[in-house]
């Protein structure tokens, strides 16, 4: 499946390689980027950054490797695809040795079908969540060409083990406010202390925990997008179902929808400071799949880890019994505080493509430059 339209985004490496790279190209030469903020960004999916995280540390430090070039003060325009590294330096590729006895909700049982038992080895190879650390390379520079044009694209955890905590559904936050959460023990608008206490009862039990996150795209102009699978929606929530261990996507009121009569659920239109607007977003700001200016608004859900330290049930693939495992290796507790910087790197890549596809970078300065 092809993803993007303008944009193309390669990831390569496995959890326990010697390196995971990036390869992001389509984008427009000429423009500035500040390498010390894609870092920054970076880090706010790396473990350590928020509470229950894994015990697994790596520096993921970008190695910059082509398509940059730097002028100064972190500063470097773009000029071509972009590639870049980070170097797994703490490796363990022993502890995940689950080729005949798959565990449970890992891809360890379909990729060996697949593709071989040796793709069912080394903690997950390409289908682990270290792969996301690439992702937000791309997902750094992706916000940062996007803000220049008034786009902000900011996400944060709305539940989590079983805690309800703020939600667009309720109101939908400011870009201040959430952006404010990024540096709280969990990226949360509220509830973070009953967070911490249903995690840390979980993890105590050798178990782990699910959660969504919302993201909300302010400044999206409207136009964005089409009908039926070229629309917006279908773009961002395959990007989004891109990303390990979500299981749901909803835009807007979601699948509250189905319980609404079309009266509640329209979404009136007014005039707001001389602007088209609507007086609510239960469509999420897009109509057929095209953005009509109001904020874009989706939820991803993400399952529980599925490394836990608890026996469970599997199969011996070699003795053609049943049996059970205890898993063993370094792994989150949850992984939605890591997940949300993720989240915005799929989505804000989503909006990139389709903007430059709709001719939001266009200048007459790489006109004539490139």
């Amino acid at each position: 499946m092809k993803l993007y339209d303008v944009i193309s985004v390669n990831i390569e490496g496995e959890s326990h390689s010697p390196s995971i790279s990036l390869a992001l190209g389509g984008l427009p030469a000429g423009e500035t980027i500040n390498l010390a903020e894609v870092q920054n960004f970076a880090d706010r999916r790396k473990s350590g950054k928020y509470l229950f995280s894994t015990p697994r540390r790596e520096d993921d430090k970008i190695v910059w490797d082509e398509g940059v070039c730097e002028k100064g003060e972190g500063n470097a325009e773009i000029s071509g695809t972009v590639r870049a590294h980070i170097d797994n330096t703490n490796v363990r590729p022993a502890d995940y040795r689950y080729i005949y006895t798959p565990r449970p909700s890992h891809a360890d049982y379909v990729s060996a079908v697949k593709d071989g038992a040796a793709a069912a080895a080394s903690g997950g190879g390409r289908f682990s969540g270290r792969m996301t650390a690439p992702l937000v390379i791309a997902g750094g520079i992706a916000k940062q060409l996007l803000a220049e044009k008034g786009i902000k694209v900011l996400a944060y955890i709305s539940d989590i083990c079983g805690v309800h905590a703020a939600s667009y559904k309720k109101q939908i936050p400011t870009a201040e406010e959430i952006e404010a959460c990024h540096n709280k023990a969990l990226p949360m608008l509220s509830d973070i202390e009953n967070a911490k206490t249903a995690l840390a009862e979980v993890a105590a039990k050798g178990d782990s925990a699910g959660g969504t996150v919302e993201c909300v795209v302010y400044g999206l102009p409207v136009g964005l997008g089409d009908s039926g699978a070229d629309g917006l929606e279908s773009k961002i929530s395959a990007a989004v179902f891109g990303i390990p261990a979500v299981k749901g996507v909803e835009f807007g009121a979601g699948f509250d929808l189905a319980e609404m009569t079309g009266s509640h659920a329209n979404d009136p239109f007014a005039f707001r400071d001389g602007k088209v607007v609507t007086l609510t977003n239960n469509a999420g700001g897009i109509n057929g799949g095209i953005s009509n200016g109001m904020p874009v608004t989706l939820r991803a859900v993400f399952r529980p880890t599925p490394s836990i330290s608890l026996p469970q049930r599997t199969v011996d693939l070699q003795t053609g019994k049943e049996t059970e495992i205890e898993i063993k290796g370094r792994h989150d507790v949850t992984v939605v505080p890591r997940a949300v910087a993720v989240v915005e790197s799929a989505v804000a890549l989503a909006v990139l493509d389709e903007a430059l596809k709709c001719g939001m970078f266009n200048s007459e300065k790489q006109k004539q430059e490139y």
